[in-house]
This record gives C-alpha cells, structure tokens and sequence, in this order.
C-alpha cells in the first residue's frame, strides 16, 4: 500500500478474516449518475455510521468506497473498544484544547461511546465477538504511574465508574509481568472489527442506505443545488456531503489527507494459545493498552489468538523487524509463553490517521461539504459515535456546534506535513529506546 494509494482490497493475512461471522456482501461498482439527499464518500465505521444514522433520520443516502466495505482501519485495526482518550490525555486536557463545552461533552462521548458501540452492536444484531469484559490500562514504569493515575483520578472525579488496581491486581488480571498498578473501565472491551464494519454495512442496507464499492473518488464540485462527486466518468449528485475518509484518502483531495498523519501499523495474531495458557493470560478476556509507544496492549480473539503490534519500521526487512519486536515483547509481558506459543498465524499491516492534537476533528470543504476524522487509534468508539453525529446533524436533528470537536472552516494541514508522514515510517526504534529507558 502505498502513501498516495493505500486502498488494499483483499484483506490478505487479516486475522479478522478467520473468525468472520457475518457475510460479506459484494456491493456494485458505480455506474451512470446517482441522486441523494446525502453522499457519503469512505465505508467504514465513520462513514457507515453517518449514512445508517441520517438514513433513519429520513434522508437518501448513497456510500461510495473506493475498495471493500471496511479493508481501510475499520478492518484492520486491533478491535479495542476504549472508553478513554489516547494514550495518557485526560479530559482536562481536553478541554484545554478544544474549549471547556466542547471538552466536556466530548469526554463524555467517549466515556459512554464504547458501551454505546456494544449496545448499538446488539441492536442491529451484528455478529462480531462482542466481548464486553472491561479495558485498563496499566503502568510500566514510574513515568506512565504519573499519568496513569493522574488519568483516573480525572475520569473518577467526573463520575465514571473506573477501577484503581495494584501491582498485584494487574498481574492477576492480565497474567501480565511488570506492571506497577494501572486502571480499568467495565465499559470497554472487544470486538472483530472487520466483522463489525460489515455488519454495519448490512445495517445500512437494511436502512435503505445505496453502497457502492470499487469506486474511487477523484473530486468533487459544488453545484446550485447542493454538491457533485465524481467517480472517473460516474458521479453523485446529492444536497450535501460527507467525507470520511480518514488516513485512506490518498492524493486526490489534499485538504483532508494533509489534515492528518497517516500513521502506519502492523498488527500479529498468534496461533490459539493453550488452554491451561488461558487460564492465567487474559483470564477474563480483559483487554489493556499501555502508554508504550513501542506497543504495550493485549487481547485475545475468539478463538484464544494473542494479539499484539506497533509503527512499521519500514526500512529493510519491515516485517522480520514487526514479528520479532511482537514476540520479543509479547515473552516480556507473559513469561510463561514459551517460543511455540509465539508462533505467528497472521500478520498485517494498516493506516491510522492521527491529528497534531490527538484529537478529531470536521473540515468544512464547502457550503454543504465536511470531512469528519482523525480519530488517532480510538476509531472503534470515537469513529462510530462521531459518526452519529454527523448523520444527526447532516439530517437536522443537531446544530453543527453541538458537535463536540474542533470544526475548521479553511484548511488545517499538519505543519510539516510530509517530513511528519515520512518520519512515522522510521521512527519506531527511538521509541524503542524511549520506552527501555522508562521514559514513556
């Protein structure tokens, strides 16, 4: 996958794959001209849930994907469901950013987004090995003990029901080693994300929502009466627009790509680990994340498959590097696994688009045209939720300030934006070194 054309269809060496449940759906390709109410240009989380959201609030939605529904970051990523900002912001931070309304209504989309995401699941009765078990995320060092509990405290002031754990709790409850102490939220847990995004496309269907695949976008205009986009010679004619297109949007609307820094992952998935393994490694399907830079978090799939990942290095050999860092740190964190039970069934690799800020944001593009991302590795609850919104709001059941995130009215490129995109490729030991040295 490249910078400028990172759409890969196939899905190859995607776990997500091997324990799919519902039916993947092949869409039609474009054809001729389409009319809408509302186009919606990306089908992942953000775009589907847009287009389900203002489809049931009355409107005629069309999808354009340029691939598969969900081969971008809704298919790929790790499926953590977090009730929590990345890494160790807090929500006063937050509101420092982006201002104290905006801040405070955001924290608390996030804080009940993720059993939002669980409970909209089961509405629409999508098959995805939905495990709603609880997140945490521990300490590693004295450092991150700083942020962790400063984190919680914060979220415990605000009234939500976090969970302050020992040293001891943590090793009990993950079967992990090394952690200081850490906190957790019963509200999180874990689904198939590919399976999710294709659940959420049945969904749509089923809301009347008209989906597309294989149809790249290479423009659009604004008309008398609303918006065009184009597909080569095929387009949709709609009221207004929406792109969600994230760190998938390649070269052909650089207002939104340069908007943000397509981060490139790489995920592992072991082989099914032992049952006796699984009584003592993520016992109770809890998932976590830490503040490790270098990949810090840990789940397990259906079907007992350890999880793990980080930045691709993309200098030499990218993926002997990848594996090699998992299962060095995957022994690190769990001991007890021996060289066989780090044998490695999958491996793959993706986008995720993350802000100067860290946070997400709206571009408004045109009069009735908005772009809607950066969700900076909290797609699975912040791109869903956020996605609702924008239905909500492109369907007139909200105001576009109640929308709880930064909107920009002219462009907001990244500073630096290329030297940026190209440094995350080769950034990844520094924050090796950084985390061995207990400064993360």
């Amino acid at each position: 996958m490249s910078m400028a054309s990172p759409i890969d269809p196939t899905m190859q060496g995607v776990v997500w794959t091997k324990t799919l449940q519902e039916t993947v759906r092949d869409y039609p390709r474009l054809a001729g001209e389409e009319t809408a109410d509302l186009v919606i240009v990306g089908g992942g989380y953000s775009g589907l849930n847009a287009a389900i959201h203002a489809a049931r609030n009355g409107l005629n939605v069309v999808v354009v994907e340029a691939g598969r529904v969900g081969n971008g970051a809704a298919g790929r990523n790790g499926g953590y469901n977090v009730p929590h900002f990345p890494g160790g912001m807090t929500p006063s931070v937050v509101e420092a950013a982006i201002g104290p309304r905006k801040g405070r209504a955001l924290a608390d989309l996030v804080l009940h987004g993720a059993d939002a995401v669980f409970r909209q699941i089961e509405a629409f009765q999508i098959k995805c090995s939905a495990v709603q078990n609880g997140w945490m995320q521990p300490a590693h060092s004295d450092a991150s003990m700083l942020k962790v509990r400063k984190v919680h405290d914060e979220w415990k002031a605000l009234g939500a029901k976090v969970e302050w754990h020992s040293a001891a709790d943590v090793a009990d409850l993950l079967g992990a080693r090394g952690y200081l102490g850490g906190w957790s939220n019963a509200e999180g847990g874990t689904v198939n994300p590919y399976s999710l995004a294709v659940g959420l496309a049945r969904a749509a269907e089923q809301s009347g929502v008209r989906i597309f695949e294989n149809s790249p976008v290479d423009g659009f205009e604004e008309t008398g009466q609303g918006v065009v986009v184009r597909c080569g010679a095929n387009r949709v004619s709609a009221k207004s627009a929406v792109f969600a297109t994230n760190a998938y949007t390649g070269d052909f609307l650089p207002a939104i790509q340069k908007s943000v820094i397509p981060v490139y992952l790489y995920h592992v998935a072991t082989k099914p680990l032992r049952e006796e393994l699984r009584g003592e490694i993520l016992k109770s399907q809890l998932c976590f994340t830490d503040l490790r830079k270098s990949g810090g978090f840990g789940r397990l799939d259906a079907d007992g498959r350890l999880i793990s990942g980080g930045a691709v290095f993309d200098f030499g050999n990218k993926i002997a590097y990848g594996q090699d860092h998992a299962r060095a740190r995957m022994k690190l964190l769990f001991p007890r696994l021996t060289d066989r039970d780090i044998e490695l069934e999958s491996y793959w690799e993706g986008y995720c688009a993350v802000t100067e800020s860290y946070l997400p944001h709206i571009l408004r593009l045109g009069r009735n045209v908005f772009s809607v991302g950066g969700f900076s590795t909290r797609g699975v609850n912040l791109a869903q939720n956020l996605g609702r919104v924008m239905g909500e709001f492109v369907a007139g059941k909200r105001d576009l300030d109640s929308i709880p995130v930064n909107i920009y009215d002219q462009r907001h490129d990244v500073p630096l934006w290329s030297i940026k995109t190209r440094a995350a490729r080769y950034v990844f030991p520094y924050y090796r070194l950084k985390d061995a040295m207990g400064l993360s």
